[in-house]
């Protein structure tokens, strides 16, 4: 069960929850803490709830990204993880989130230098040539300086001191609003408020690990190794990274939101274009690790018209499974075909009810027709995504976070691209990545393995079938096995239950029947008949007359 505040809890956190509701009240949103009865669980006046500030001419997405701008970096995280998520936001309020920026002063040099002291156990002056005491950046969570380390020009990435028990405390408040929400307003469960708490928390304590952000930056150099024109900061593991620090190669170039000056100096930009696009489908469908941020501040163009990639706490993962119906997803779209379009998202969405294909198909039909009559150079893939997202909405059903986030991706480096070649068609960049791997399930050897893997997959199963029957014939003898459901609307008939219940009785003494059987055949005890042991035959004869009488009782109803 979701955890409610407690009064430890709530005593623990108090100043900070009163400091939340504070803001939130100020920007218009006291009403909302009056729907949920926050005062009923924490000791916070209900007149503080009204003390909102007249904003007029402020939209509600405007009054919510300053609220978050001033509740601090936890709530900004949040913000922009938001603004990622189309399938649970209106798009005017993700508008005003893009907009969200960690605008923090910088933390003393002393404490940043304390930080990297304390987490190598050496000096700055045994571990840098020169450390800059001004840095080069500082976000919410950390902030880069420059140094030299044995000549060599690096940067160190500092996180902010307290700032995992900071956001803790943020964690725990945000937590408690999840339940409280859930609970008085039915209309938010659909979005399932605590999952996403849970989902960010999960998020941003990997971002706070330093040492997977360099994992990650040495596999996503390893995928793009033969790539000459695709540069990855070097990781400098010789100098320990931790979970606080991560030093790693200083790297100068232009960012790609410069158009002019790349222009001015002479770089190729539809080649910048198509190599942008090749960088974002490669990644996913072809190694299934992408970098899920990839707005223009962390991408650099070096010289030789050569990709570098800046920031790698949130990464994207796809398994074989899903780039495979991902790949299907876009060549059908690219191809018109509806129908086989209907069914490869099918595949990859989920939903807590069955989906009607044929439904499903008429609806996308219109997307479809839409998508074949423009031409692609006017095609927007990342507006494409956002119409499967909106129709998903419609039939109760949505695309896993990795997806969303992998539209995202693809939606930023088009627009990218756009503003680097206008005549840039991403559905044409995409062809042949998802082409590869429609035909690969055509490809002999691949189907040839796959029907190995699947022969080694049953036989495993029919190898372990007798132990975990055994389990389960076990706990059934001491009375463990329950069989739990969870109804939704009407409470069913009790002659329906009663059928049910009478079905799986049969199936479970038929199985018990025809393992023991196999297992008394095999044993060969007596007596025989002939080299076949007489129990066995009777447990066999028992077994048939059982599947007859299961057969009639599933078709008379």
């Amino acid at each position: 069960m979701p955890r409610i505040i407690t009064p430890g809890l709530a005593y623990k956190h108090l100043q900070r929850y009163r400091q939340v509701v504070g803001i939130l009240t100020k920007y218009g949103f006291g009403e909302f803490f009056g729907q949920i009865r926050f005062w009923e669980y924490i000791n916070i006046e209900k007149k503080l709830l009204h003390r909102e500030r007249k904003l007029e001419n402020m939209s509600t997405a405007q009054r919510l990204r300053l609220a978050l701008e001033e509740l601090g970096p936890t709530f900004v995280k949040l913000g922009q993880m938001l603004s990622t998520r189309p399938d649970i936001v209106p798009q005017n309020i993700i508008v005003e989130l893009e907009k969200l920026q960690n605008r923090v002063a910088p933390m003393p040099t002393e404490a940043a230098i304390q930080v990297v002291e304390s987490e190598l156990k050496k000096p700055i002056s045994e571990i840098c040539d020169s450390f800059d005491v001004i840095p080069l950046a500082a976000a919410s969570l950390a902030q880069v300086h420059r140094a030299f380390i044995k000549g060599k020009e690096v940067v160190f990435k500092i996180q902010r001191p307290r700032i995992t028990q900071v956001i803790d405390v943020d964690l725990d408040i945000m937590h408690s609003l999840a339940v409280l929400l859930e609970r008085y307003l039915p209309s938010f469960y659909v979005i399932n408020p605590v999952g996403l708490v849970r989902e960010f928390s999960e998020n941003i304590h990997r971002e706070l690990d330093f040492r997977l952000e360099a994992n990650s930056m040495r596999r996503f150099a390893h995928n793009f190794a033969n790539t000459a024109w695709v540069h990855i900061p070097e990781v400098f593991p010789e100098h320990c990274c931790t979970q606080k620090v991560l030093i790693m190669e200083y790297v100068e170039g232009i960012n790609i939101s410069d158009i002019e000056r790349l222009q001015r100096e002479g770089y190729d930009l539809k080649l910048l274009a198509r190599r942008g696009a090749d960088i974002s489908f490669r990644s996913a469908l072809e190694h299934g690790f992408f970098h899920a941020d990839p707005h223009p501040g962390n991408l650099l163009i070096l010289p030789g018209n050569v990709f570098c990639l800046l920031d790698y706490g949130m990464m994207g993962r796809l398994s074989a499974r899903y780039r495979e119906r991902m790949g299907k997803l876009l060549y059908f779209m690219a191809e018109n075909d509806e129908a086989r379009t209907a069914r490869a998202l099918v595949s990859l969405i989920e939903s807590n009810e069955v989906i009607d294909a044929e439904t499903l198909e008429v609806d996308i039909s219109v997307i479809i027709q839409e998508f074949s009559q423009t031409s692609l150079s006017e095609v927007r893939l990342g507006n494409v995504f956002l119409r499967l997202l909106q129709l998903l909405q419609r039939h109760n059903a949505r695309f896993p976070t990795h997806l969303i986030w992998l539209f995202k991706s693809i939606a930023t480096l088009e627009d990218v691209a756009r503003r680097m070649d206008p005549e840039f068609e991403l559905v044409q960049a995409a062809r042949p990545y998802s082409r590869r791997l429609v035909l690969k399930d055509l490809n002999p050897v691949h189907q040839t393995r796959q029907a190995y893997l699947s022969i080694v997959d049953s036989l495993n199963f029919l190898k372990d079938l007798p132990y975990d029957a055994g389990i389960v014939l076990d706990q059934l003898k001491k009375g463990r096995v329950k069989i739990e459901f969870e109804h939704v609307g009407l409470e069913p008939l009790r002659k329906t239950l009663h059928q049910i219940t009478h079905h799986i009785a049969l199936s479970l003494l038929l199985s018990a029947l025809l393992i023991a059987s196999s297992v008394i055949v095999l044993s060969g005890v007596p007596p025989l008949l002939g080299s076949i042991p007489v129990i066995g035959i009777v447990g066999f004869g028992l077994s048939a007359v059982l599947a007859v009488i299961l057969i009639i009782s599933l078709l008379v109803r």
